[in-house]
C-alpha cells in the first residue's frame, strides 16, 4: 500500500468530516458553494443537516478508500465514484427545493 496515497486520502477525508461537522451541526451554511442566504427559500435546517451528513459519510469513505482498494481491487473505485455522485445529487436536490 502506498503511504503517500494513504496520507493524502486521510487528510482529505478529515477535511470533509470537519466541513460536514461545521455545516451540519454548527450551521455554517456559508461554507456551501453557491449558497446565498438572501436568495435561498428552502429549509435551512434540512439543507445543513443533509449536507453535513453527506460530507461526513464522504470523508469516512475517502479515508477507507485505500484499504478497500487494496483488499478488493479496482472495482471499489467505481463504487466510490457512485457514492460521491449520489451524495452530490442529494445535496443539489436539497439545495434546489424551494
Amino acid at each position: 500500500m502506498d503511504s503517500d496515497g494513504l496520507i493524502i486520502t486521510t487528510i482529505v477525508g478529515l477535511i470533509c468530516i470537519a466541513l460536514g461537522y461545521l455545516i451540519g451541526y454548527k450551521k455554517m451554511l456559508f461554507l456551501i458553494a453557491g449558497y446565498n442566504e438572501d436568495t435561498f427559500e428552502g429549509d435551512k435546517e434540512k439543507l445543513a443537516k443533509g449536507t453535513g451528513v453527506v460530507l461526513i459519510i464522504s470523508g469516512i469513505v475517502t479515508i477507507l478508500f485505500p484499504f478497500f482498494l487494496y483488499w478488493f481491487g479496482n472495482t471499489v473505485g467505481i463504487i466510490y465514484c457512485l457514492i460521491i455522485i449520489i451524495g452530490v445529487i442529494v445535496i443539489i436536490r436539497m439545495k434546489s427545493k424551494q
